[in-house]
């Protein structure tokens, strides 16, 4: 009986060692495979340390990107303004033309012209003595008065920035005096 005893209190012993030498066993693996164990967690970390490093470059790439996009829009949109002002200018003398030969047929096409070319959304001619709408590329207007006040004193184009648009009015002269004044209106 005796010998029964001792092989039932050797296995309980053997189980508590196994048990024991788990952590054991981890802890002589990395003893023995110390420089494969730093080269794994120096990989590890140099993974995480790039991919932080890549999204903080992608942050700052889109919001490089967005300011880039909001420049070029800006001066876009500068640059389509001058060459506006500078179309509204030339096709001033047109419309001057046309107003000195009273030739009102040839300056409804001038308008529809120029209305289809420039990307305008209206145009119209004012009587500045009336303050009425001569021509119009929207035939509703004509014949109605101008609904705001404009500076009939008005010698050089101006360009007006409102929120659904702009809007050029520059003054078709005369020798001595206004013959009209002519709105572009481009909208958003």
């Amino acid at each position: 009986m005796g010998t029964k005893n001792n092989k039932q209190d050797k296995q309980p012993d053997k189980k508590v060692v196994k048990k024991n030498d788990s952590p054991n066993w981890l802890l002589s693996f990395i003893k023995k495979n110390i420089v494969s164990v730093l080269l794994v967690l120096a990989l590890i970390v140099i993974l995480i340390w790039f991919s932080a490093k890549n999204s903080e470059n992608n942050r700052q790439f889109e919001k490089e990107k967005t300011s880039l996009i909001a420049t070029y829009e800006s001066e876009k949109d500068s640059l389509q303004i001058v060459n506006l002002e500078a179309a509204a200018k030339i096709f001033s003398w047109s419309v001057r033309s046309e107003l000195l030969r009273n030739n009102t047929e040839n300056l409804n096409q001038l308008v529809n012209a120029f209305v289809k070319e420039s990307g305008a959304d209206l145009v119209q001619l004012i009587d500045p003595e009336t303050n009425k709408i001569i021509l119009s590329s929207d035939k509703k207007f004509e014949g109605s008065e101008y609904a705001q006040k404009i500076d009939f004193g008005l010698k050089e184009p101006h360009t007006l920035k409102e929120d659904g648009g702009i809007k050029i009015i520059t003054p078709v002269m005369g020798l001595n005096t206004a013959l009209g004044i002519l709105i572009i209106q481009i909208n958003n």
